[in-house]
């Protein structure tokens, strides 16, 4: 019989994680109703995940500068509860780059 996993249930113990790296629009600036938002997101596939920076003031600025544009965010995927959404799934940010414009896996134009 599976048990049933959900919100409620305690994190995992064994130093278990979901590290994650998103390519996608990133968002920053954010509100939501009862302050509940990093402030940052990125989207990609229709998906968004709330960005956290903790205290790096470093990639914050860089979030800043890259707002609206292509970007790579590589990080720990964490699921916390909320009040007005019941989960929300945030990456705790190690890296954070400009993504070049070209879509992954294009190749380099050609020279004349």
């Amino acid at each position: 019989m599976a048990a049933a996993v959900g919100s409620d249930t305690p994190a995992p113990s064994g130093g278990e994680s979901i590290e994650v790296k998103v390519r996608g629009t990133l968002r920053a600036g954010l509100m939501a109703i009862g302050g509940e938002t990093t402030g940052y997101a990125i989207q990609a596939r229709g998906v968004a995940w709330e960005l956290d920076f903790g205290t790096d003031a470093a990639l914050k600025r860089k979030a800043d500068a890259l707002d609206g544009k292509a970007a790579i965010v590589t990080g720990t995927l964490e699921v916390r509860p909320g009040v007005e959404m019941k989960s929300r799934s945030i990456v705790k940010v190690d890296s954070l780059a400009a993504a070049d414009g070209a879509p992954a896996g294009s190749p380099a134009p050609r020279a004349k």
